[in-house]
């Protein structure tokens, strides 16, 4: 499982932007591929504040969503540098427009913010008036990075409810055909053996059918 540290300001813009993000990411951890830890888990695990260094070093990654109240946040400023300072991998997300470049540690990550081309969330909201597209193609790209090759396995983890309930009515189809098939053709030869082979036919189609869901793929996090 992997360990997301997620570190925002107490600014209710950002907490909203960042609820909205993390939406993308539940379906990942519900599952259990990875672990969200923000301030709502760091005080349900401990009201002790001085343990968040400790989650943190504990995390995988750490994940900064930047904004003017971000930068003037000393706690903000101080897990970004922690996490500097323990070598974690860091992928900083610009939530509103503000003068990152200014703090040192952002201007060393230039290279890892998202969204891409700086331009920060609110501005591409506010532009193209689609959160759900901007925050998805956000949280795929941080996915991407954090599971790296594994993405595409992780994508094809298993099927849907709504997929096995159409593989499920598509085998249903096939041996009602099958059926069907068979007793035509035991009507017209009068030879049973001939109608069994019919029928087992449409079998080995119906189990191909529901091999996503009687055999579905497997996905194990490194």
């Amino acid at each position: 499982m992997k360990k997301i540290f997620f570190a925002y300001s107490d600014d209710t813009e950002d907490i909203g932007l960042y609820n909205e993000l993390k939406q993308h990411f539940t379906a990942y951890a519900r599952q259990g591929f990875l672990s969200i830890i923000d301030k709502d888990e760091l005080f349900r695990i401990s009201g002790d504040r001085d343990k968040t260094n400790e989650v943190l070093r504990n995390s995988d990654f750490a994940i900064p969503l930047l904004s003017i109240d971000y930068l003037n946040s000393n706690e903000c400023l101080k897990l970004l540098d922690d996490a500097r300072a323990s070598n974690k991998p860091i992928i900083p997300i610009l939530l509103r427009a503000c003068e990152w470049e200014a703090v040192n540690e952002l201007k060393n990550l230039q290279g890892n913010i998202l969204p891409d081309k700086n331009q920060s969330v609110v501005q591409l909201i506010s532009a193209d008036k689609t959160g759900d597209v901007i925050f998805s193609g956000i949280a795929r790209k941080v996915k991407a990075v954090i599971f790296d090759d594994d993405l595409k396995k992780l994508e094809e983890v298993q099927v849907t409810g709504n997929s096995k309930v159409f593989y499920y009515l598509l085998a249903g189809i096939v041996l009602v055909i099958g059926g069907l098939a068979s007793a035509i053709a035991y009507s017209r030869m009068r030879d049973w053996k001939i109608a069994a082979v019919i029928f087992l036919m449409f079998v080995a189609v119906a189990l191909l059918a529901l091999k996503n869901v009687l055999f579905p793929t497997k996905f194990k996090v490194r």
